[in-house]
């Protein structure tokens, strides 16, 4: 090595051991230099050339779990673009710590999913509301019926011409009651109304049965009178 090149390789290394206090160790016989960052490890063998000419060669690299990450810390040097004849450490040992960064944070993101999985953590629920037209609800058993859904679903029925129904509730609970509810035999079954929105009523859950359209406005509330009104074909 000439004295040139071995003076401000001498310069850098001090200046890479007082960045990284004890976390930069340089063997001068076998010319190896390591980096660690806890447990991760990044081994470079430095060119008597360098820095006059050649880069170091990556030896080793691996994160806190082990990962072989060699071949990505000599990509990031090449796309780096590091020239020959100038100090390149610090930026390889930037390149390796952003690397083990984003293992990192892709580990924690696989774990903190992993652990909603066996930990029984459920979606967030989707909600439905829908609001049946029907030319009329008389009988008592379709009556009963539609007053039995599963006890998630609140509503309003209205029996009578024409008839009303309204559910709301998580959506696979809506959807469910709904078709149980379609399999009956009808005069005439419309879905006016389906929305993504959960409604809230003043008599709170279950399906509560009116008896007049005034009564079921009423329920409904302002925050959503007009849905409902454009739904059964009032302006």
């Amino acid at each position: 090595m000439s004295e040139p090149s071995d003076s401000r390789f001498m310069i850098e290394l001090e200046l890479l051991e007082a960045m990284y206090p004890e976390q930069v160790y340089y063997e001068a016989r076998s010319r190896d230099l390591k980096f660690t960052e806890q447990s991760a490890l990044l081994h470079l063998r430095v060119p008597e050339s360098y820095p006059e000419s050649g880069l170091p060669d990556v030896i080793e690299a691996h994160d806190a779990s082990k990962n072989d990450l060699r071949d990505r810390v000599r990509a990031a040097v090449r796309d780096s673009w590091l020239a020959e004849g100038e100090e390149a450490l610090d930026a390889i040992i930037a390149a390796f710590q952003s690397i083990i960064e984003t293992n990192t944070a892709n580990s924690q993101s696989i774990l903190a999913e992993t652990s909603n999985r066996s930990s029984g953590e459920a979606e967030p629920k989707r909600h439905k509301t829908v609001i049946i037209w029907l030319h009329h609800l008389l009988a008592l058993s379709k009556r009963k019926l539609a007053l039995s859904p599963p006890s998630t679903v609140s509503g309003i029925t209205k029996p009578g011409y024409p008839g009303i129904m309204l559910f709301t509730g998580p959506e696979k609970d809506v959807v469910d009651h709904v078709n149980i509810l379609k399999a009956e035999n009808w005069q005439a079954f419309q879905v006016r109304y389906e929305g993504e929105e959960r409604w809230e009523f003043a008599h709170g859950g279950a399906v509560k049965e009116l008896e007049t359209m005034g009564e079921v406005v009423a329920a409904v509330g302002t925050r959503w009178k007009k849905e409902f009104l454009e739904a059964v074909g009032i302006k």
